[in-house]
């Protein structure tokens, strides 16, 4: 049976910018960062970047339904990030970078509880003037329909 999970990633985002520069500055190594013209594959198609992005994810985790559960799957990201505001802004600024939090949900069985932003998430998002976005899937396992009562 599939479980619940979420994932996030945390990106600055624009056309060019120095992200080598702003990894040594930072201190963090992210989870991913090119640059506007890198080669990548989809499929077997070769394209270019389009934009540059550095970006921390937290890979896909499992959720456990507790009252603080979305604080802390968004703090596990934010937390190297939080000592840092000033220097994201000064790139944001320079570089007019834009700052995103991408957050996908999976829920099976269309057991999708509600969800709530703890203010502290929104303080820092507000901070660094970055764009939350949801989505969400409700995925069903079919086979565990079959077998119930």
């Amino acid at each position: 049976m599939e479980k619940d999970c979420a994932f996030i990633r945390f990106s600055l985002v624009a056309d060019e910018w120095p992200i080598d520069a702003f990894t040594t500055e930072i201190g963090i190594l992210p989870t991913e960062a090119y640059k506007i013209g890198d080669d990548y594959i989809i499929g077997t198609r070769q394209r270019k970047r389009f934009e540059t992005v550095w970006s921390l994810e937290s890979g896909e985790m499992k959720l456990h339904f507790e009252e603080d559960m979305d604080k802390d799957l968004f703090e596990s990201l934010i937390a190297p990030l939080r000592t840092h505001i000033k220097l994201i802004n000064a790139y944001k600024e320079k570089y007019q970078l834009t700052c995103i939090f991408f957050v996908h949900y999976n829920f099976y069985n269309a057991q999708t509880p509600g969800m709530r932003l703890d203010p502290t998430i929104i303080a820092f998002a507000h901070s660094i003037g970055a764009i939350i976005d949801i989505y969400i899937d409700n995925e069903t396992d079919w086979e565990d329909l079959l077998y119930v009562n």
